[in-house]
């Protein structure tokens, strides 16, 4: 499993926590029974045991596809919209979409998403490349955001990039296209990438 540490997202996975610990103590979750203590540590700790190696071992196993719930299309739609009302409220011209921008960002989404790679902006030059097979491309920036566990995660990835100065530049770059693509890996996390383009 990879791991991709970001301490502002919540966790999206709990199956490696077994307790949570505060000022209070050891809490224990509401409607839970406790086992007997013989019980507890002849059986269910062995058993916890094999269960944490398996469920959180670090090697990479098979690649598996992305989760498409069905909204996948709305999500894009909405970042879409939510950038565009940005740019119009702060002086900017709105994005027009582009099916092949779009494209080369979904399949970065899909990477991410199936762990083929880290969240991160790997083969940006690449992207851009295959977009100016089509597109006369005179400058071109990107955003990726990772997020899960929420009603709307388009506006989660919006606002966590106007609350960033260094993606902000980009959302009111001087931009004419953008290209939006989402993709649900199988934990339910969305992986979110919007390409930026300035055509000639």
């Amino acid at each position: 499993m990879r791991k991709i540490n970001l301490p502002d997202l919540p966790a999206l996975d709990s199956a490696c926590v077994l307790r949570t610990h505060g000022a209070g103590g050891e809490r224990q979750a509401p409607g839970a029974r406790r086992f007997p203590a013989f019980l507890r540590s002849r059986v269910l700790l062995p058993l916890v045991l094999v269960l944490l190696l398996v469920s959180c071992s670090e090697e990479d196993g098979p690649v598996t596809p992305p989760v498409d719930t069905g909204n996948i299309a709305e999500i894009e739609a909405r970042v879409h919209t939510l950038v565009n009302q940005h740019r119009v409220e702060s002086g900017y011209a709105p994005l027009t979409r582009s099916d092949v921008i779009d494209e080369q960002a979904r399949k970065h989404s899909t990477n991410m998403a199936t762990g083929i790679t880290e969240l991160n902006h790997d083969g940006f030059p690449e992207r851009v490349e295959e977009i100016r097979k089509s597109i006369n491309v005179g400058g071109a920036g990107e955003t990726v955001a990772m997020n899960g566990g929420y009603s709307d995660p388009a506006k989660i990835a919006v606002d966590r990039w106007l609350g960033s100065p260094d993606h902000l530049a980009e959302i009111e770059g001087n931009y004419d296209l953008t290209g939006i693509g989402v993709a649900q890996s199988t934990g339910g996390a969305y992986y979110l990438t919007q390409i930026f383009i300035k055509s000639r």
